[in-house]
Order: structure tokens, then C-alpha cells, then sequence
């Protein structure tokens, strides 16, 4: 599937009244008006729709309360609305359908998605990548890779440096931005980026364990051989024998005890110790129950979960045939079996059965909510499953201090039913303290054992560690050498198409020299001719050198399908930096020859106060021309 976003219609309103609204077509469209006119408004407005992270408004825009985007997205038209605020990672309301049937349709037909990966469901990104086309990031650990990034190179705006591929923002890190340059470019996904994720995750682990593997080394030195796991064994082992053997001998003397008398305290701590083995009983047999039931609901919800996966397998083979084949008609009617008068016109339009008008792109749209739908019962059911399993094994290591509860009230029970009160009390005091000090000693050698044991496994875990790290390592290798034939490919691609570009720069403008080699990075986020990212010396040719690798971008996803460059470019900055209208008007010219020469569907909008005189007042335009007297936002006053 090729990926494919348009839009179709954005409206800006603030209570009821519109303050824009204008229709959106294929191929170039060109916002059109005298510079302070509220050109970038709309660009601003365009990119925060689609789902950039936008947070300062100009002053203007800032009365808005919210944006209407219709989109064609893949083959769904969706309807996107978002509430305008200084405040970050605002969701998106989607309506599976167009415009004209969102604004009048029930609230509660309306979905909202968040700006960030919920652990149920789906954020607004997730929603369009789907429906674009674009693959969508499986782990959580590679799902910061949202439209935002995306339009951070597909929005080309005034405030960006121009020596700078993205769209500048605070937080950043070069393995994201690769990552974004990777996917736009067709280089398989996520893959790497998530191996380079891990392997940093990974070290900040390793490092974690280093440092308090260090910490217990430095507090079992005091023990010196002491904290040997084989001498700490040897030990326990001898000490837990010799309370054994004095144990025993108790028991031998509370049965030679022939004039035992039961005091009314020991009838109480008798029954108290009854009492707290009847508890441990119920508890330890409570804990059982609840274990085996989540056991059963457990592999009862691993059957659901498979049923919805395989419904899912089936939904998408049952799509690609209906929209291969067309839609089933009805000859007889499925209520009566009365053969159908055809009455109704067959056509793509209308319902042969009951001739209701259908929208274009309504049977993709309903397929992709109902897909949308069962994938959401996947993720719910999944984190349901995994709250489970939690849940089991919390109750397990429940389960196990309760038998060993149990397993001391049984002792406390059964030492309390031989107890009695004898002259050999001393005797007995005498052998207690020694079982006493012994259990000390035991404690004491448990606790040297744990550390030492905590010491092992923390070494055998700084290993483990270390061998992932280093197969992490390798297989990043392996896939960067993996993915080097498509990126010389779609990298050559956008570098030739870039020489083309500047090689028509007007001669008299131009300060490229002779361009031998385009060279770029993704992660270093820059451009290159011949190798100097300093080739250039004037402002305004850095604003078309920057504009001609992304359009140079933009016009290679448009010969090779297997970028996922949403044939999608939004540029506000074509002519800053003081450049001359007639350099503005023949990069116009480049941008309106590379779209209508495209054998796909593209959009590209872009903005000007200097239009070239063929394009202005054509179908290009979208909208009237814009002046500082009647801007882009129709606002009455400041408190209307």
C-alpha cells in the first residue's frame, strides 16, 4: 500500500463563528497573500490538524477554540478536530466520514485518541499511520515516533534554522531523527531504531547493576571468606543441626514431664494457637482458590484473545477481496426471499438494495473503524491478560509466606499441645536459650547467604547484560548492513533529484558552484554540497537549498512507491531570507512541473507573497489573496 495523505477541507472556529474555511484539491496548492496577512497562521493551523505538537500561537490564532481537518487518509476520509492550547500533547477527535456528515452528526459518534500511546487503545497517530499506510511502531519502546515527528520534516515553516532538516524542538535525540528519516525513506520500519533503543536501555541497566554490585562487594569485604556462598552453606547447614538436635531434646523432656498441670494461661495460649492455625488454614486456602480461578481465566482469555487475532487475519483477507471484487449484490431479498425489483441505480455511488447515497471512501472508512475496533479489544484484552498474570503471581508469593505461616502455626500448635508445667522448668530454660542463640546464628548466616547470593546474581546479571549488549551490537550491524542497498537507493534518489533542482536555479542568483555531490544525515540533522555543510553563502540560498531537498524528498516518494513519504509536503518558507521574487517565482515553477509530472496522487501546499504571474488567480490558489487589510482569520474584534 503506498502512503497517502491529502488534505481535503480545514476550517479554524472560535464559539460559532468561522473564522476560515476553505477546500483543499490534489496537486499544488498555493496560499496566496502580502506578508503580516496570516499566511503562516494557516500553515500553523494545517500542521497542529494533522497532529503536530504546536504550543505558541500567534496572537490571532490564539482566539481560536478549535480546527476542522477533513482528510483523505490511504482510502478513509476521516474528520480530525483539535481544541487549540498553549498547553502540549493535545488528542485529536476523529469522525470516521467526511466533513459535511461530522458537523451535524451526534457527539457521541465522534472519537477521541490521545497524543500519546495509551496502554489500552490508541493514540491519534497510531489511527492515521494506519490508515496512511504508514508501519505503525509494535513496541512501546519506539512509540515516541508519532505525526508529530513526521511533520517536523514535512512542515517546512519560518521559525525552523535553515541549516536544519526538522522542524527545531527542545527535546531531541539523533536516534529519532534517524529513525524518522529511515521510515520516510522506505528503510524497513522500525527495526533499527528500536535496536538502538534498547542497547542504550541496556547500558543504563548495565551501568545501574555495576554500580550496586560494587556497593555489596564493598560491604561483604568485612566478612572476608565469610561471605563464600560454599562456607556460608557448610555452616548453616551444622548450626541448623545442632537446633535440630536440642529441639529434640525438648520434646523429650516434655514428655517425661508425668506432673504436668494446665494453668488457665496455657489453656488461653493453647486456644490462641488453634486459633491462628484455623487462619493460616483459610488464608493459605483462600489464596489457593483465587490462584486457580485466575489460572482459568487466564487460559480461557489466551482463547479470546487468539479468536480476535484470527477474526482480525480475516477481517483484512475479506477487505482486500471485497474492494478486488466489489461489493456483494443481493438478488433476493435476504429478509423474504422475494427476487429484487431493480428499482435502484446500480452505480459506485448508491446502494443497489435500498439506494442510499454513500459517500467516496465510505466502505474504506467503516472497514478501517471496524478494523480499528477489533485491534482495540486485542490491545484491551492483552493488557487485561497481563494485569492476570501480575495479579497470579503476586498471589503465589502470597501463597508461599502463608504455608510457611501455616507451617509455624502447625509447630507453635503442636509444641503448645505438649507443653506443660513441670520441675523441669530450668532444664527446659537452659536448652530454649540455646535454641535461642542458635536461631541468632541462623539468622545472621541467612542474611550472609542473601548477600552473598544478591552478589552472585548481580555478577551473573552484569554478564548476561554485557553478552545482550554485545548481541544488540551485532545484530544493529546486521541490520544497517541489511537496510544499505535501500538507503543508497532511495538516498541516491533524493540527492540526484536535488542536483536537478539546484542545476535549475536562476544562474544569476545562484551561489552553489559546481555540485558535484548532495550529501545529508537524518540523525545529524543537516545538508551538504561537495561535502561542506557550508557550501552556500547567502541566507536566501540556504532557504532553497533547503527547500530543494525537501522537495527533492517529495518527488522521489513520488517515483517509488516504497517510501513512506505520505505524498505529503507543507512549506511555508519558500522565499525568507530575503530572496528576490524572480528566484521565488522559478522554484514555484519547479514545485507545480514536479507534481503535475507525478503518475500518483500528491499534495503539496505552500505559501507566497510572491507568486508567479501565470500561477496567480488560477486553480492552484486556494482561498482569495490575502492583505494586512482583510487577512487569512476573519475576525471581527478582539471580542467577538
Amino acid at each position: 500500500m503506498t502512503a497517502h495523505l491529502k488534505l481535503n477541507r480545514l476550517s479554524v472556529h472560535r464559539g460559532r463563528h468561522i473564522l476560515y474555511d476553505e477546500l483543499f484539491h490534489d496537486g499544488v496548492n498555493i496560499i496566496h497573500g502580502d506578508n503580516g496577512s496570516g499566511k503562516s497562521t494557516i500553515a500553523d493551523f494545517i500542521y497542529f490538524a494533522l497532529g503536530g505538537d504546536l504550543r505558541e500561537w500567534r496572537k490571532e490564532a490564539a482566539l481560536a477554540d478549535y480546527v476542522l481537518a477533513e482528510v483523505t487518509a490511504g482510502k478513509a476520509v476521516l474528520t480530525l478536530k483539535r481544541e487549540i492550547s498553549d498547553t502540549g500533547g493535545r488528542p485529536v477527535q476523529i469522525f470516521f466520514g467526511t466533513y459535511e456528515n461530522a458537523v451535524t452528526a451526534d457527539l457521541r459518534t465522534w472519537e477521541t485518541f490521545p497524543y500519546r500511546r495509551p496502554e489500552t487503545g490508541y493514540s491519534f497517530s497510531q489511527v492515521l499511520f494506519n490508515a496512511i499506510g504508514i508501519p505503525e511502531a509494535i513496541s512501546d519502546g519506539v512509540s515516541n515516533i508519532t505525526m508529530h515527528q513526521l511533520l517536523r520534516v514535512l512542515y517546512s515553516d519560518q521559525l525552523t534554522p535553515i541549516q536544519r532538516i526538522f522542524r527545531v524542538e527542545s527535546f531531541d535525540t539523533w536516534q529519532t531523527r534517524q529513525a524518522v528519516g529511515d521510515l520516510l525513506c522506505g528503510l524497513g520500519g522500525y527495526d533499527l531504531y528500536a535496536l538502538q533503543l534498547f542497547v542504550r536501555d541496556l547500558e543504563k541497566e548495565y551501568n545501574d547493576v555495576s554500580t550496586r554490585l560494587k556497593s555489596l562487594i564493598a560491604v561483604a569485604s568485612s566478612h572476608g571468606d565469610g561471605v563464600l556462598i560454599e562456607n556460608i552453606s557448610a555452616a548453616l547447614t551444622n548450626t541448623v543441626a545442632r537446633r535440630n538436635t536440642l529441639h529434640g531434646e525438648m520434646l523429650q523432656l516434655l514428655e517425661r514431664a508425668n506432673d504436668a498441670v494446665f494453668s488457665s494461661e496455657a489453656d488461653q495460649l493453647v486456644k490462641r494457637q488453634r486459633r491462628d492455625l484455623a487462619e493460616a488454614k483459610s488464608r493459605a486456602a483462600a489464596l489457593y482458590d483465587q490462584i486457580e480461578t485466575l489460572e482459568f481465566e487466564i487460559t480461557d482469555a489466551e482463547q479470546f484473545i487468539d479468536h480476535l487475532r484470527e477474526a482480525v487475519d480475516e477481517f483484512d483477507d475479506a477487505s482486500s477481496t471485497f474492494f478486488a471484487l466489489g461489493a456483494v449484490r443481493f438478488e433476493f431479498c435476504p429478509s423474504c426471499f422475494a427476487p429484487l425489483a431493480s428499482a435502484h441505480v446500480h452505480d459506485e455511488e448508491n446502494c443497489h438494495l435500498c439506494g442510499t447515497t454513500t459517500a467516496a471512501g465510505h466502505d474504506e472508512t467503516r472497514a478501517l473503524a471496524v478494523k480499528l475496533d477489533l485491534e482495540m479489544q486485542i490491545n484491551e484484552s492483552v493488557h487485561l491478560q497481563t494485569e492476570r498474570e501480575r495479579l497470579v503471581a503476586n498471589l503465589k508469593a502470597q501463597l508461599r509466606t502463608a504455608n510457611a505461616t501455616l507451617k509455624t502455626a502447625l509447630a507453635s500448635s503442636e509444641l503448645g499441645r505438649r507443653s506443660a508445667a513441670s520441675r523441669f522448668e530450668n532444664v527446659l530454660a537452659d536448652v530454649s536459650r540455646k535454641i535461642g542463640y542458635l536461631d541468632r546464628e541462623i539468622e545472621q548466616l541467612q542474611q550472609r547467604g542473601a548477600l552473598a547470593e544478591q552478589i552472585g546474581r548481580l555478577a551473573e546479571e552484569k554478564s548476561v547484560l554485557n553478552a545482550r549488549i554485545s548481541e544488540m551490537k551485532d545484530r544493529i550491524s546486521a541490520t544497517e548492513t541489511s537496510q544499505k542497498r535501500r538507503k543508497a537507493i532511495a538516498f541516491t534518489a533524493i540527492a540526484d533529484k536535488m542536483k536537478y533542482l539546484l542545476s535549475r536555479d536562476l544562474a544569476e542568483h545562484s551561489d552553489f558552484g559546481e555540485v558535484d555531490a548532495i550529501t545529508f544525515d537524518f540523525a545529524g540533522d543537516w545538508i551538504a554540497i561537495n561535502g561542506d555543510k557550508n557550501r552556500v553563502g547567502s541566507a536566501s540560498g540556504m532557504v532553497v537549498l533547503k527547500n530543494s531537498f525537501l522537495l527533492s524528498m517529495f518527488m522521489a516518494s513520488l517515483s517509488d512507491e516504497k517510501f513512506n513519504l505520505p505524498r505529503f509536503m507543507l512549506m511555508d518558507n519558500i522565499e525568507d531570507k530575503g530572496m528576490v521574487q524572480e528566484r521565488s517565482w522559478n522554484f514555484q515553477r519547479l514545485i507545480v512541473e514536479a507534481s503535475n509530472d507525478a503518475t500518483v496522487k500528491n499534495q503539496i501546499i505552500f505559501s507566497t507573497s510572491k507568486i508567479a504571474p501565470e500561477l496567480a488567480d488560477t486553480q492552484y490558489v486556494v482561498g482569495r489573496k490575502y492583505t494586512k487589510a482583510s487577512r487569512t482569520l476573519r475576525i471581527l474584534s478582539a471580542n467577538s
